[in-house]
């Protein structure tokens, strides 16, 4: 059982450019470069690792921290991520993941469920 959460997460900011012929992302032109983070979880306790392969919501509880990766390989079946009650969505296309505490800042748990499109595997792991 692990005493402490430590994550690192990054992104690489992107800019839609809408042409008449069609849309472009490019990298954000204010940064332009990868953003990277590390925290640690104010979780006091994890549960073990969930797999499985979504065909409906999966209420995956109130938590502080959260883990979900797609670990589909079919490439064309997503995950999202439901986060709270402000109706945050977060997209993971195969093979991206997302990790981070994700309390409502009063140090409150927060619901969360994970939803998807076709049938993508999942892993998940929550933070109490």
């Amino acid at each position: 059982m692990a005493d402490r959460i430590i994550y690192k997460n990054h992104c690489t900011p992107q800019e839609k450019i809408t042409f008449a012929v069609g849309e472009r992302w490019y990298l954000d032109s204010d940064s332009g470069r990868k953003l990277t983070g590390t925290g640690e979880s104010q979780s006091t306790s994890i549960n073990t690792p969930v797999t499985g392969t979504w065909s409906t919501n999966v209420p995956v509880g109130s938590c502080f921290f959260i883990y979900v990766k797609n670990t589909d390989t079919s490439g064309s079946d997503y995950l999202t991520l439901n986060i709270g009650s402000m109706g945050v969505g977060i997209k993971l296309s195969p093979g991206e993941s997302f990790a981070s505490d994700v309390d409502n800042g009063s140090g409150s748990a927060v619901t969360v469920v994970i939803g998807g499109s076709g049938t993508p595997d999942y892993e998940y792991i929550k933070g109490a």
